[in-house]
């Protein structure tokens, strides 16, 4: 059976805590309290809030433009699988490397990385509207990690994606990519970009047997896997700001293929131009 007298005691030590856990006047021990059970009166101190001109500088991220980026642009980013042997043109033979590239002019030139093609007896072209085509080797850049290929097509079939200005990057910006990750045709990722000036491996040893050493490396937490090699980096205009190269991680899938851990590094496309 419970006791009224216990019961306000109770109270009084409960709120004697509360008190000593809050904000306690300078110069007041608990000695002060009175003995009613009754507390003096607190100031409770509002939170401050950001003034009107610093609330209305900041804006949500208007990302929702990608989607738009995405219907415009993504027939012009393209699957590269390569073969290590000569045979008929889509006879069932199983590619032995597979990567992204996209359109960059009605000429049929593609751009992508120099590991994707690397070693490559034949490269195959596979766009999202269903076309496949053969694509010859134009010219490499092993330090950069850049190759253009170049396909016979009809202006009509291709779109080129537009240009950017890599300079123009600061450390923050939203950026998507779009690529092939573990052979996933058509996969759009979103992030921003983390930091600017990081190098990379070149895919060309020096004499000594290092490599060299490619600069001015776009760093994006943007999702990039294997697959995404050679894919664009947009930024929220929709134009191509870097090409995706590599992951830096410590994951990795049942079959062994690096997974991403949020480090994604892109060649900035002014080295492109």
């Amino acid at each position: 059976m419970r006791h009224p007298h216990l019961i306000l005691i109770g109270s009084t030590l409960a709120l004697a805590m509360l008190a000593c856990s809050s904000q306690i006047p300078t110069g007041l021990t608990f000695s002060d309290f009175p003995q009613t059970g009754e507390l003096p009166p607190f100031q409770l101190e509002a939170i401050p809030t950001l003034a009107a001109s610093a609330a209305d500088s900041l804006e949500l991220l208007p990302l929702e433009g990608f989607a738009a980026h995405y219907q415009q642009l993504s027939p012009g980013v393209v699957a590269i699988l390569t073969y290590s042997d000569v045979g008929a043109p889509h006879d069932g033979r199983i590619p032995t490397g597979q990567g992204t590239g996209f359109v960059i002019d009605d000429q049929g030139h593609i751009l992508t990385n120099h590991h994707v093609v690397e070693g490559a007896r034949e490269i195959e072209v596979d766009f999202p509207q269903g076309i496949k085509a053969w694509a010859e080797l134009l010219g490499k850049d092993p330090d950069s990690d850049l190759a253009v290929l170049q396909v016979d097509l009809p202006a009509s079939h291709l779109v080129p994606l537009p240009l950017g200005d890599s300079d123009s990057v600061r450390v923050g910006d939203p950026v998507a990519a779009i690529g092939n990750p573990f052979g996933l045709a058509g996969t759009m990722t979103v992030g921003i970009v983390s930091a600017l000036g990081r190098t990379l491996e070149s895919e060309r040893q020096a004499p000594g047997g290092s490599a060299f050493s490619a600069g001015g490396i776009i760093q994006t937490d943007a999702a990039i896997n294997p697959g995404n090699s050679g894919g664009p980096l947009l930024n929220q205009g929709g134009q191509v700001i870097g090409v995706n190269r590599a992951i830096r991680t410590e994951n990795f899938t049942v079959s062994g293929d690096a997974a991403n851990s949020g480090v994604g590094f892109a060649i900035p496309i002014n080295i492109v131009k």
